[in-house]
């Protein structure tokens, strides 16, 4: 009888250990929300950011489409708490509230604004340390604006800022460029004709054609312009309100579009002076 009652307390004592413990690590994980358990190893393990981010920071176009496509890079490769700044006011987006950001790549193409043609070549420029890619909302005059710096030999975001286009260098020329898109009348009063036209020979991928076009003709083979918003991706190109010479380009990722438009101030408006079809 003494053995009976004995197995018994010492199967009591067994269950009520074990509930115990399961209930202590139930608390604890309940405790522990599931993205932050994510993000905990994202940041502990190496190995895994190591095979994650290998080879895609050997020009920004190479990183910035790993980034917006997959949402462990883009955690990754940006610092948190992220610095914000809306008209002049700094606020910290911590990493549990961010939200993924597919920047311009979900569109068919993006837009550069250059003011000289040798800045260009700045795009494909291998040691660029500094890249801002900027919504430019030109129906309501404001711009939000991403900063990308590489930091041993890794691009990351270092903050975002929404601000007006107020005093910026290229409001004058914006603010033409949004009529120009918008009002077919004010567009047609403002493009050369005859317009200088080059494309590429469809018979020789290494020749272009040199020709040109007449206004109706601009309608005919132009781009889809932006109607409210558009890109720009600075590299390090430099803008002066004094220019009078505007670059709008137009490029994809992959596909090979590209078209390029040229513009000149002319007295206190600008006017559409050539334009390139480079695509192929």
């Amino acid at each position: 009888m003494k053995t009976f009652l004995f197995g018994l307390m010492t199967l009591f004592l067994y269950c009520a250990c074990s509930q115990s413990g399961s209930s202590r690590r139930s608390a604890t994980e309940a405790d522990v929300p599931a993205d932050s358990l994510v993000t905990d190893s994202l940041q502990v393990d190496s190995v895994t950011a190591q095979a994650l981010t290998e080879d895609i920071d050997q020009t920004f176009d190479d990183f910035v489409y790993a980034y917006t496509q997959d949402e462990r890079i883009q955690l990754l490769r940006t610092h948190f708490p992220l610095p914000f700044t809306k008209d002049s006011v700094r606020t910290l987006i911590p990493r549990e509230e961010w939200i993924h950001d597919h920047l311009y790549t979900g569109d068919e193409y993006y837009h550069l604004l250059f003011d000289r043609e040798a800045d260009m070549d700045l795009e494909k420029e291998p040691d660029v340390s500094h890249v801002y890619v900027a919504w430019l909302y030109l129906d309501r005059q404001a711009v939000r604006r991403y900063h990308f710096t590489r930091e041993d030999r890794k691009w990351m975001l270092e903050g975002i800022e929404e601000r007006s286009l107020r005093d910026n260098p290229n409001e004058d020329f914006l603010t033409f460029f949004y009529h120009f898109c918008n009002d077919s009348i004010f567009q047609r009063e403002h493009v050369r004709s005859p317009l200088p036209f080059i494309t590429s020979d469809p018979d020789d991928d290494f020749r272009v054609i040199e020709a040109s076009i007449d206004v109706n003709q601009w309608f005919a083979f132009r781009p889809v312009l932006p109607a409210g918003r558009m890109t720009n991706i600075n590299y390090g190109q430099k803008y002066d309100a004094r220019s009078h010479t505007k670059i709008v380009a137009f490029r994809s990722m992959g596909s090979g579009y590209s078209n390029t438009l040229f513009f000149k101030r002319r007295g206190r408006t600008w006017m559409l002076s050539a334009y390139e079809d480079l695509s192929n």
